[in-house]
């Protein structure tokens, strides 16, 4: 049986992009027989192990706190060493200086699969620190995962690299069955029955809020803007609706229970994704719209896997970046042509199916870890 290590910063109930893409690996390959183990940090001091009812085991490493949005966790170069003893993979999401650290530290002869979800964009002057430690990694590799063809391309860090590297675009499971018609029903009714704009995610720097805030200014009337998710500029984004004399027109309810968010793609018209930079990678996200058959206007992200997921043209449409009236002109011209809306949503169905169901990133990754398994024991 073949045995895998996972190695995530967190892990549900945590989470994020990276955290859906480890849940949905963890969950896939324990159906498909696979011996499979998480080790990420916790959110507090203490240690914990878990049995899912799955199979797999998560162990989440006590941490002392965080720098530059990276786990302290003391412990996890010796979970790391303990877990990998019967290891056949290590498989390892990045970008995480903790984990990274704790492979090296390790001394771990697993085969090394290094998942490349995000080049580090923001902390700079820390990367010039820590950037020995990430060559070292991506030279350790048997195999590097890139998610989709424009980020391995457009990825400094990777071109020394490039022949280790497989693209395996990131597959979300289907929810769509999952959405309430109660629910969907009450969210219709909460806004008045207007057509709904939906966009989720952190409240950071890099999603591009700001954007669909001013661009909501221009949309119809009948119309409303729903930013759902919690962060550090929740509060800023509130005050920019109120002070652009939003309010009654865009909505920020903070964060949505992932039990509910089904419901909310399935009471939405059109999903937005108005990020501004390539640390918005992929967009998992935009993925949960797609599978409920939503058009998408996103952001043409230069070097991102963004534009590549949302067909232009065709699944919707991708506007440049950081353009509050050209973002807004694709929105209303969406919301105002029922046709158009329903056209680009069953191909943006179709797209999700072909493309970035689960059990293909699954599937694409099992291929992986059997030529890396193969190639080592050659």
């Amino acid at each position: 049986m073949l045995k895998v290590l996972q190695v995530s910063k967190f892990f549900p109930p945590v989470m994020g992009g990276i955290e859906a893409v480890a849940w949905e690996l963890a969950e896939g390959l324990s159906h498909a027989g696979v011996a499979s183990t998480v080790l990420c940090s916790n959110q507090s001091w203490s240690t914990r192990h878990e049995c899912k009812e799955s199979g797999y085991q998560v162990v989440r490493t006590g941490r002392l706190g965080a720098l530059l949005s990276t786990s302290i966790a003391p412990a996890m170069p010796w979970h790391l060493r303990r877990l990998a003893v019967d290891a056949d993979i290590v498989h390892i999401h990045m970008p995480d200086p903790m984990a990274a650290a704790a492979f090296c530290l390790s001394g771990s002869r697993a085969g090394l699969v290094v998942h490349w979800h995000s080049d580090v964009i923001r902390q700079r002057h820390a990367l010039r620190f820590y950037e020995p430690l990430q060559r070292w990694l991506l030279s350790r590799a048997d195999a590097i995962i890139a998610t989709s063809p424009p980020y391995a391309e457009s990825s400094r860090p990777l071109q020394p690299w490039l022949r280790k590297v497989r693209v395996v675009p990131i597959g979300i499971s289907d929810h769509h069955a999952a959405s309430s018609d109660h629910r969907v029903a009450g969210i219709r009714h909460r806004f008045g029955g207007r057509k709904l704009v939906f966009a989720l995610g952190r409240m950071a720097y890099y999603k591009g809020f700001e954007v669909l805030i001013e661009a909501a200014a221009q949309l119809p009337s009948d119309s409303v803007v729903v930013i759902g998710g919690d962060g550090e500029l929740l509060n800023d984004y509130r005050a920019l609706v109120n002070r652009l004399g939003l309010a009654g027109r865009v909505y920020l309810p903070g964060h949505i229970d992932d039990d509910e968010l089904p419901s909310w793609f399935a009471a939405c018209d059109v999903f937005c994704m108005p990020s501004t930079v390539r640390a918005e990678a992929y967009g998992v996200a935009m993925l949960e719209a797609m599978a409920t058959g939503r058009p998408v206007v996103a952001s043409d992200i230069p070097g991102s896997g963004v534009p590549w997921v949302n067909q232009h043209d065709v699944t919707g449409f991708n506007v440049p970046v950081g353009r509050p009236e050209l973002l807004g002109r694709r929105l209303a011209e969406l919301l105002e042509d029922g046709m158009l809306r329903l056209t680009m949503g069953e191909a943006a169905r179709s797209r999700y199916i072909l493309a970035f169901h689960a059990d293909l990133m699954i599937q694409r990754t099992l291929d992986l870890y059997k030529e890396v398994v193969h190639r080592r024991s050659a």
